[in-house]
């Protein structure tokens, strides 16, 4: 019962616990507390440059969270602080952290209207055209930068299990739809030297993406390709079609006529992968399916969520797709899922 009541406490509190933790990040305390025996409260305050009575306001919020432990009068990294808030680890999470201040966090505010209204009412904090958040980052180059580094983040601790996973040896051409800066397309690549990638997303997203090519030397195999997935034709020539973090984006229906696209441009024998989180089937969890699922509703879309692998086969079959298969083990809560024309 008491475990229950301080959950509820968390959740009511939420936005401050958000808050102890990016100040310990932003004054790089975790990092201080790294210091061999640990520091005590008059230690933290000096490194943190701050008083002693605020210092000791954050260490009582970062200690209640469990993220700082103290031994007598001694401070001291939890586990989970030291595998995931030391910049350097590589399980560090302060870009999702910056994500969450800069893009999630004005907007989620809004989520009851948004569940009143199903669409992001939340995007308004983002000036701009467009009804997306992607229509309108180009024109907020902060917020432009914090998302890419994010997903480019994200890619790169998980996407390299996908490269590893799926067989790549009898492929050409993959497409990477949606591909933002080219992390992934990179990794695949480095990955499978035989691999010619094409990265297709709109124009104004292709820049970063043109750049890291380019200073990756892999120009002769790795390039971009603007266009508006809804609108126009997929490049020509791929025999797999990647759609990595793209299909939370959108409704279920809209993913089905996507796919649909996909099918019509493969040949036979060709196959769309679909890398994601996913859900339970049940709907009922995990927690961070919950809290991005939120994300999509009120702010970048309007119309996704993240689903169940059992959605993403069903929508694979009704796109005309006639086999599916399940990759687990790719990537936190995350699933890999082919769909084989």
């Amino acid at each position: 019962m008491i475990e229950d009541i301080e959950l509820l406490h968390t959740v009511i509190h939420g936005t401050t616990a958000f808050e102890f933790l990016r100040t310990g990040l932003e004054l790089d305390l975790f990092g201080h507390l790294e210091k061999p025996g640990g520091l005590d409260l008059a230690g933290v305050a000096g490194a943190l440059g701050t008083e002693e009575h605020a210092a000791r306001v954050l260490l009582l919020g970062l200690a209640s969270l469990r993220l700082v432990h103290k031994e007598g009068d001694t401070y001291r990294n939890a586990p989970l602080a030291r595998r995931c808030l030391l910049r350097g680890s590589p399980n560090y999470l302060g870009p999702r952290v910056e994500m969450q201040r800069h893009v999630t966090n004005p907007g989620i505010g809004d989520l009851l209207e948004s569940v009143r209204q199903d669409t992001n009412v939340g995007l308004r904090h983002l000036a701009g055209s467009g009804p997306t958040l992607y229509d309108r980052l180009a024109a907020h180059p902060e917020v432009q930068r914090v998302y890419y580094e994010n997903m480019g983040d994200a890619s790169s601790k998980t996407f390299p299990l996908v490269a590893e996973t799926y067989d790549f040896s009898s492929v050409r051409h993959v497409i990477d739809v949606g591909g933002g800066e080219a992390t992934n397309a990179l990794t695949l690549a480095r990955a499978h030297p035989h691999l010619k990638v094409t990265v297709f997303d709109l124009d104004e997203a292709l820049g970063l993406a043109a750049r890291n090519i380019k200073d990756a030397g892999l120009e002769d195999r790795v390039h971009t390709h603007a266009g508006d997935l809804f609108a126009d034709p997929l490049p020509e020539g791929a025999d797999v079609v990647l759609f990595s973090h793209l299909f939370e984006s959108w409704s279920l229906e809209r993913n089905t006529e996507l796919l649909r696209k996909c099918h019509r441009a493969l040949p036979p024998g060709g196959a769309v992968l679909v890398y994601s989180f996913v859900s339970d089937d049940d709907n009922t969890g995990p927690l961070s399916a919950a809290f991005m699922s939120a994300y999509f509703l009120a702010i970048a879309t309007g119309e996704g969520m993240v689903y169940s692998g059992q959605d993403v086969r069903r929508c694979l079959a009704d796109a005309g797709f006639s086999r599916t298969e399940r990759h687990d083990g790719v990537g936190f809560q995350h699933a890999l899922i082919a769909g084989i024309k």
